[in-house]
């Protein structure tokens, strides 16, 4: 079963409220004086912020891909096999590179 808020669909995880609502009693709160009065009523709302929702986009998506690209195997595999399969060192240096800018830029270091 999937949640839907505003249009954005989860991942089925249990349900829950965008509006709460809770209400201290005066029995759960120890009261200072003799005429001690509950709580006003607190109301919080929850807000998916757009990165969220792209986030959402995004792993909708990556859900509907392949787990592995069968094609790339067979490539790969046929080229060992015939022994020219070549390693690129610049590429396997620039894919570290761009993996540890990626990870700067979301705060992983």
């Amino acid at each position: 079963m999937a949640n839907t808020i505003d249009s954005y669909t989860g991942n089925g995880a249990a349900s829950v409220a965008t509006n709460r609502s809770s209400q201290t009693s005066a029995s759960n709160t120890p009261a200072t004086t003799a005429d001690a009065t509950p709580s006003a009523e607190v109301s919080q709302k929850v807000k998916i912020s757009s990165t969220a929702a792209k986030l959402s986009s995004i792993g909708a998506e990556l859900s509907r891909q392949p787990a592995v690209d069968q094609a790339k195997v067979a490539q790969i595999s046929k080229a060992l096999a015939n022994g020219t399969y070549t390693i690129s060192a610049d590429k396997i240096a620039s894919g570290l590179m761009q993996s540890d800018q990626a990870l700067k830029q979301i705060g992983i270091e």
